[in-house]
């Protein structure tokens, strides 16, 4: 067998393999991911309205939201709607891995996907957001040009199909912006792909022209505007950068969690400088640090691991490119590319199954809340944060929904409505309307629940509640 195609098949394996392993761990640990904040809000919307649910104008969600809308249109119970939207987060990377090997014959993209879903990858396996779901698209992106190998190969028709391409991976995440600029810096400096340099530079533009368009064109939703307002700690900062404890925090989980960033960091540049590449070499090394300081500098103070590790998520890229299509052709025949790979692949799956211990912790504390409280009188409660392990719980604004989940698995008739709040206070002048179901955000009639899905039977007030 050819190498190329020794290599095509060895990736495929492999694919499959890491993509089987991250569909059984999201299987076993669906309600840790799906009972969970972000997660738990959007199920419940999906549910009550029948409808996606895109938030800040990430309509390129709708990817992983399909699974969760087409589980409630057939019907299916709760666990099998949660369960469906769990899964349905892998298959959609499976899915976009097949598209790039079998459909576009992009195995080196292959690789760069697999280290994207394993070198980095911790907490964001449970804490789920639009930021890896934007990356997988971009390279899929990136893998339909490479397969053209020149621009004359693009036909007319297939440049508003890129356009709308490009502005959907945008619209994953702003952030990838910054992926796609390191991956076109990258491949401007590489030889051997020079007949698509104008394409790069095109799609570049693309992802720039975007982002001027939607912050300074088009009206900011709340949460980018709060984005721009974090970013004024440039100017306030300079020139502490790098003495912020957001910096010191990234260190201490790089030798726990993300110890593969700087090891193919420093790889990718070591070869580069054997290769004499000295452009490449500046940009393996500084690429990273440079994006490291961009996030952490709007989060000096720092913040939880899992939301800091999304924005960071762009890195697998910023290593995952240089060592696939750089350094493993420098060092490794096309048929042993997939070793390498595979043993970052390995030693990420162990690291994720392990970082579930939080994730578990969390929802066996509100499912053991839920059987303590199974029996009072009143139960329908309001808790303040002081009265929770918040170390446990994280952040509190999602309890409402995570609860009304995790109650209704049973049936929908044992929902329950229970609320943790920061400010509970707020909640007062409602606490004696029987039929209401509160929320962070809104509030809901009884009669605006799906009744498929949640069926609360208790119409007493609410109370504070009150441990013995």
């Amino acid at each position: 067998m050819p190498d190329h195609q020794s290599a095509h098949t060895s990736t495929l394996r492999l694919g499959v393999a890491v993509f089987a392993t991250l569909l059984t761990l999201a299987a076993v640990f669906y309600l840790e991911r799906m009972a969970v904040l972000d997660m738990a809000f959007q199920s419940f919307h999906i549910l009550r309205t029948g409808e996606l649910q895109i938030q800040s104008g990430r309509f390129g969600a709708a990817g992983t939201q399909f699974f969760a809308w087409a589980a409630q249109a057939c019907g299916l119970p709760l666990k099998g709607v949660l369960l469906s939207y769990s899964l349905g987060h892998v298959l959609y990377y499976f899915g976009i891995f097949l598209l790039t090997t079998l459909g576009l014959r992009q195995w080196k993209w292959g690789l760069v996907l697999i280290l994207l879903a394993t070198a980095m990858t911790t907490h964001t396996f449970y804490w789920l957001s639009e930021m890896p779901q934007g990356l997988a698209f971009l390279c899929l992106i990136l893998a339909w040009q490479h397969r053209k190998e020149h621009v004359s190969a693009i036909r007319w028709w297939e440049f508003p199909l890129l356009i709308a391409a490009c502005v959907t991976a945008f619209y994953f995440h702003p952030m990838v912006l910054y992926a796609l600029l390191f991956c076109a810096a990258y491949f401007l400096l590489e030889r051997e792909r020079s007949r698509l340099k104008p394409l790069y530079l095109l799609v570049a533009a693309i992802f720039l022209a975007t982002a001027f368009v939607k912050y300074k064109v088009l009206k900011l939703d709340w949460y980018d505007a709060q984005a721009l307002v974090r970013a004024e700690a440039f100017a306030e900062l300079w020139p502490h950068w790098f003495d912020i404890p957001s910096n010191r925090d990234f260190l201490r989980w790089c030798t726990t969690d993300y110890y593969m960033i700087p090891l193919l960091a420093l790889l990718n540049t070591a070869f580069f400088i054997w290769k004499k590449q000295e452009l490449r070499a500046a940009l393996a090394l500084f690429a990273p640090l440079g994006f490291v300081v961009l996030v952490n500098v709007p989060f000096h103070m720092g913040d939880n691991q899992f939301y800091l590790e999304n924005l960071y998520l762009p890195l697998g890229l910023f290593v995952a490119v240089p060592f696939v299509f750089g350094v493993l052709p420098g060092l490794l025949p096309e048929k042993k590319h997939w070793i390498p790979v595979a043993v970052v692949a390995a030693v990420g799956l162990i690291r994720i199954g392990a970082a579930h211990t939080p994730w578990t912790n969390r929802l066996h504390w509100e499912q053991n809340f839920l059987e303590k409280t199974a029996n009072l009188e009143h139960r329908k409660l309001l808790l303040t944060e002081a009265q929770v392990p918040m170390d446990t719980l994280i952040l509190s604004w999602g309890t409402a929904y995570e609860f009304l989940l995790l109650s209704a698995l049973e049936h929908p008739d044992s929902a329950r409505c229970i609320l943790v709040d920061e400010a509970s206070e707020r909640f007062d002048p409602l606490l004696a309307q029987p039929r209401l179901f509160l929320g962070e955000f809104k509030n809901y009639r009884f009669d605006e629940l799906p009744a498929r899905y949640f069926a609360p039977k208790d119409t007493s007030a609410y109370v504070r509640w009150k441990p013995e």
